[in-house]
């Protein structure tokens, strides 16, 4: 039997919009969200992004009106893009292996995945890999990163000195993922001249399972939880029944907030957006 999925999918990219071409710079289509938000700092925003509605609901602001949704990374709408004509295509490594299509569509930038420093340092080669893509000049990349480490310093200053655990708490409130070594959190609060509470072994992407008991052990640290906002009534209310939970030297001393969310694989946008989470956090009360 002969598939009606293609060909529907083909009918309805004949009724989607296609952006006028801009005055300058190439139409790009973005399946990397980091490369989204690093080309919108750079006021060049792109032509399309991979699924429109998640980035909107991980990152600190608007998406430019006129950017169009071409489908999640995993099942991108190659009649769509195809009808979009872009220049070129930026994407991860993953995305092309899961769609090789769109190589013949356009040329396709591999954005980095790899760095020998931090993850801030990764955020950065995006920014000058990006102002290239886009036609800019090198000057163009060097203000953002710049712009970006004052951010970070400034937001330091008002946050002081301290160990601090940026973590994810589950439904159960009895485990958390918790931000370590290599991850944008520990980059950041590393930038900001505060400790990462959590030093322990961590997963490719930076991160750590942990007990709710496992907290109880980190003394000094002031705890940010970090807001899915589908989970936190739910969350909260198991974390308010746990005598555990309260045995939690930083929320014993009342030194536990919640803070909104952020996207952990972002760019230099998200880590701006973190830092100036984390001093308010900090700061309050």
């Amino acid at each position: 039997m002969i598939s009606r999925r293609p060909l529907l999918a083909g009918l309805l990219a004949l009724t989607l919009p296609v952006p006028a071409r801009a005055a300058a710079g190439p139409r790009l289509a973005v399946i990397d969200w980091a490369a989204a938000e690093t080309l919108i700092a750079l006021d060049r925003p792109p032509l399309a992004i991979s699924d429109s509605g998640y980035f909107a609901s991980r990152m600190p602001f608007d998406l430019p009106p006129g950017v169009v949704d071409i489908g999640p990374f995993w099942e991108i709408s190659l009649e769509y893009l195809a009808r979009l004509a872009p220049d070129r295509i930026i994407a991860p490594a993953s995305a092309l292996m899961m769609t090789p299509r769109i190589a013949e569509i356009a040329p396709v930038d591999i954005v980095p995945t790899e760095t020998r420093g931090s993850r801030l340092d990764l955020a950065a080669d995006l920014a000058r890999q990006m102002a290239a893509v886009a036609g800019l000049a090198p000057e163009s990349a060097a203000r953002l990163v710049e712009g970006t480490e004052a951010a970070l310093a400034a937001a330091g200053r008002r946050a002081g000195r301290s160990s601090v655990l940026v973590c994810v708490p589950d439904l159960s409130g009895r485990l958390f993922t918790l931000y370590g070594r290599g991850s944008l959190p520990d980059a950041v609060l590393a930038r900001m001249g505060l400790a990462n509470a959590w030093t322990g072994p961590v997963t490719a992407l930076g991160t750590y399972r942990a007990s709710l008991e496992e907290l109880i052990g980190m003394e000094e640290a002031t705890i940010l939880l970090v807001e899915i906002a589908s989970m936190r009534p739910r969350t909260e209310r198991m974390l308010r029944t746990s005598a555990l939970w309260r045995a939690v030297p930083a929320v014993a001393s009342g030194r536990a907030h919640w803070i909104g969310n952020f996207y952990p694989q972002g760019g230099l946008l998200s880590a701006r957006h973190l830092a100036g989470t984390v001093a308010a956090a900090l700061t309050q009360g």
